[in-house]
């Protein structure tokens, strides 16, 4: 494989610059490092770059990146000739997606410049450039498989590292779940109330003039208990990704009450605690947002 040439200059002409951080991997080369690299190569090949354009925290596994978009878009009108990417993974969330969105960069005029990958602009160096984009596609996949099995293999010994602690819960010494001692009787009772026949909406009031916060640390409203009332973690379920354990999290709510629970969730007319004085809806209490778990209204 060709070394990458740092002292080849390119044609004088305009540029812009792109690049990508990925959250997930903390060894990648940050946004600031990636820039400065493009600015020294553009400086040693007498370019002018006039725009930078910058993903943080955004995996190259889609192409839904805001400003790499803008790019493509910017691209259309004529701005500049060149651009500037650290590597050629930054362009795409696979090699044919990347060799896609250079191709389409390229039928426009548009020549990419890799830091790291500076191959020449022939057969040959273009045959190499897709071997690198090939031997990226390989590392990109390998380390998912990486990270999947890690996030299994928590899953069998119930870590606490896939997916957000619910209320009630901190990570143990050892890194699985254990009881928060401040928070889960807020949960008990909030169980308890709801049992009761108490309206969301009131122990919603309750909680937040008492300067209780939910687990994001926002105030509570009538739409923040569903999820909580059915998650069964809080009877010492831990599941993930098909991996059940019964005992897996130390319980806070006992069985009898949550099933108790889900048999009012179930027959409870008006789940939110709004009253109506022309009758209830025929789906009340049917539809709820698959995103956030809420009650639709």
């Amino acid at each position: 494989m060709a070394r990458p040439r740092k002292t080849k200059h390119e044609p004088s002409g305009v540029a812009v610059i792109y690049a990508r951080y990925s959250s997930h991997n903390q060894r990648e080369v940050s946004i600031e490092q990636q820039v400065k690299a493009c600015m020294d190569y553009a400086d040693r090949a007498n370019l002018q770059v006039v725009e930078t354009y910058s993903d943080k925290a955004i995996s190259g596994k889609t192409d839904r990146r805001p400003n790499f978009q803008k790019m493509m878009r910017d691209s259309e009108k004529g701005k500049f000739q060149y651009v500037i990417a650290w590597k050629s993974n930054r362009m795409g969330r696979n090699m044919l997606q990347a060799m896609a969105n250079e191709s389409r960069l390229n039928e426009l005029g548009i020549r990419c410049l890799y830091v790291e990958e500076d191959f020449d602009d022939t057969a040959a160096g273009r045959f190499a450039l897709r071997n690198m984009m090939n031997v990226n596609q390989f590392y990109s996949e390998n380390m998912a498989e990486d990270i999947m099995r890690g996030l299994m293999d928590n899953a069998e010994k119930c870590m606490v590292n896939n997916g957000t602690l619910p209320l009630g819960y901190k990570k143990g010494e050892d890194g699985r779940y254990a009881i928060d001692e401040k928070t889960a009787p807020i949960v008990q009772e909030i169980f308890e109330r709801f049992l009761a026949g108490e309206p969301f909406v009131d122990i919603a009031n309750d909680l937040n003039a008492r300067g209780i916060k939910t687990r994001r640390g926002n105030r509570w409203n009538k739409g923040s208990f569903h999820r909580m009332l059915v998650n069964e973690r809080y009877i010492g379920v831990y599941e993930y990704s098909g991996i059940r354990k019964e005992g897996g999290v130390p319980a806070i709510i006992k069985k009898e009450v949550f099933a108790a629970v889900q048999e009012k969730l179930k027959t409870k007319k008006n789940p939110q605690g709004r009253h109506r004085e022309n009758g209830d809806y025929i789906l009340t209490g049917k539809l709820y947002c698959g995103h956030c778990g809420s009650f639709m209204v």
